[in-house]
């Protein structure tokens, strides 16, 4: 016999939704009480998709995947079920044309997949922006470590570090 599904009103999804993406972006921000965050990993981690010995940031990732499996859920064009997000991070450093090459061979040299983007506003002509991928998830702490040394190296070449995302 095959098992049933059910569906569920859509105020309680988008009620389910709402918790999602608030816990998400609460851990995002680094602003759940740690013993929170320890019980929803070991609560994944024994009853769910986590692997045993999960970090904060692959629950953080798996809660972007929830989020986005939520929005499809809710979706009246739905297309194709989600897949998992890529486990790693892009970061953005803003440089000075003359310091590209010099700041992609230390971004590649550090390990990072390295691609070139226009300036973000155009209002820079003499910059640009390099995306570098790594496989720290926020809110590890090796991710922090990354922010921090990107910073450094985006100062050291004359630009800035301009954010991170998925």
């Amino acid at each position: 016999m095959e098992p049933r599904t059910r569906a569920l009103p859509r105020s309680d999804l988008e009620a389910i939704f709402g918790v999602l993406v608030t816990v998400h972006g609460h851990l995002l921000a680094d602003e759940l009480p740690p013993d929170l965050v320890r019980r929803l990993v070991d609560r994944l981690t024994d009853r769910g998709p986590l692997p045993e010995g999960a970090s904060v940031g692959q629950l953080n990732a798996l809660l972007a995947d929830l989020c986005q499996r939520m929005h499809w859920a809710m979706a009246e064009d739905r297309g194709d079920y989600p897949e998992p997000m890529p486990r790693r991070t892009v970061y953005h450093l803003d440089v000075p044309d003359e310091a590209v090459d010099a700041c992609v061979a230390a971004l590649t040299a550090l390990g990072g997949e390295v691609s070139l983007q226009p300036a973000e506003d155009g209002t820079h002509p003499n910059r640009r922006r390099i995306a570098a991928a790594f496989p720290d998830l926020p809110p590890d702490p090796s991710h922090h470590a990354r922010v921090a040394q990107l910073s450094l190296l985006a100062t050291r070449c004359g630009g800035h570090f301009s954010g991170f995302g998925a």
